[in-house]
C-alpha cells in the first residue's frame, strides 16, 4: 500500500521531478487538507479558540500574499473583525 507521499505524486518514485511540481503537489495536498477540515469556517474558528492561532494565521497569510502589488485607480478593501459574523 502506498504512502501518503507516494499518493500524491503524479509521476513515478523513479522519475525525477522539478520542484515546481512538488510545490505545485503540496499545493494540492494542503488546500485538499484544508477543504475537509472545514474550509474557511474551520479557520475562523481556529483563530477565534486561542489567541496564539491568531499570530500563526498572521504568520502564514503573509508568506502567502506578495511583497508588492502594482494596481491602477481606487481600491476599497474591507474586512470584519474576527468576532463578527460577515
Amino acid at each position: 500500500m502506498p504512502t501518503a507521499a507516494q499518493a500524491i505524486r503524479s509521476t513515478p518514485l523513479s522519475q525525477a521531478v522539478g520542484p515546481n511540481a512538488v510545490v505545485k503537489q503540496l499545493r494540492e495536498v494542503f488546500r485538499e487538507a484544508f477543504d475537509q477540515l472545514g474550509g474557511a469556517a474551520w479557520l475562523v474558528d481556529f483563530v477565534k479558540s486561542d489567541p496564539a492561532n491568531g499570530r500563526v494565521f498572521i504568520a502564514a497569510i503573509s508568506k502567502l500574499l506578495p511583497a508588492t502589488v502594482q494596481v491602477s485607480g481606487n481600491i476599497v478593501i474591507q474586512a470584519a473583525p474576527l468576532d463578527e459574523e460577515i
